[in-house]
């Protein structure tokens, strides 16, 4: 009775984790406020279920769709502010309910060795070159930020481009490779759909904003999310899939440095 008690709990869990996923996946793409506002009490009524029952990967997907949805509505821009508070958030609730954060990956991230990490830098030095292709041919989605370091000087724009690179990339890879990758693959085991979920997730967050705008771009961020995902379920952590994004968000400051010297 126990064990199917237990697998029933775990269907549910199933069901509560695809269906924020599929909200997290949808709800950017939306532009009637209808459709916002259904999908947003959707998610907290999801959310709710999550952790009323006790579910951690559930739980954990729900608390950062809410937390953005909700800063979202306050209307605090640009996207990476709302995306890192959000995470705090959800940080701080991991804090103080130990059942949480049995979805916690920073507990793995350090597993790398040598050779994973030269793999991981020369992925992301691919994506990188690829993305300053695309960049050569649209300019325009750098617009924003050229205009927002146009009166900055070139070390300025350097310093703190690496430090953004290095920021961006940890925290997205906690989220994405971490905390969505891992809660998938808590309830639907490691495999295929797991890793096209995350990467799914990953990429509509690029569609309204980013540095990878448009449905192209959507395509380029979910091929580039189904190999981080792959490098963290090979390398057992974090730091691969770290080392990969840094890289390709150092290669992009280089394009933006480029243009600014121009």
């Amino acid at each position: 009775m126990k064990v199917m008690g237990r697998r029933r709990d775990r269907s549910s869990e199933a069901v509560v984790v695809v269906s924020l996923t599929g909200l997290a996946i949808v709800l950017p793409f939306a532009r009637s406020a209808v459709l916002l506002a259904t999908g947003g009490i959707a998610a907290v009524v999801l959310a709710t279920i999550a952790m009323v029952r006790r579910m951690p990967a559930a739980g954990s997907i729900g608390l950062l769709l809410v937390a953005f949805l909700a800063l979202g509505v306050t209307g605090l821009r640009p996207k990476r502010l709302l995306f890192g508070l959000a995470v705090v958030v959800y940080v701080m609730a991991a804090s103080r309910l130990p059942w949480l954060r049995e979805v916690a990956p920073w507990r793995r991230v350090w597993s790398c060795n040598l050779r994973q990490g030269a793999v991981g830098a020369a992925v992301g030095l691919v994506a990188g070159l690829a993305l300053w292709v695309w960049y050569e041919q649209r300019p325009e989605q750098l617009a924003d930020i050229i205009d927002l370091t146009s009166d900055w000087s070139i070390w300025t724009l350097s310093s703190l481009g690496v430090i953004a690179a290095v920021v961006n990339a940890v925290v997205e890879e906690a989220v994405y490779r971490g905390i969505v990758q891992d809660s998938l693959e808590r309830v639907l085991r490691p495999g295929v759909t797991a890793l096209v979920l995350q990467a799914a997730v990953f990429a509509a967050l690029h569609f309204p904003s980013g540095i990878l705008q448009g449905f192209a771009g959507v395509g380029l961020a979910f091929s580039y999310g189904l190999v981080l995902g792959l490098l963290r379920r090979r390398s057992g952590g974090l730091a691969v899939p770290v080392i990969a994004h840094t890289v390709t968000d150092l290669v992009i400051v280089g394009v933006v440095l480029a243009r600014f010297v121009a």
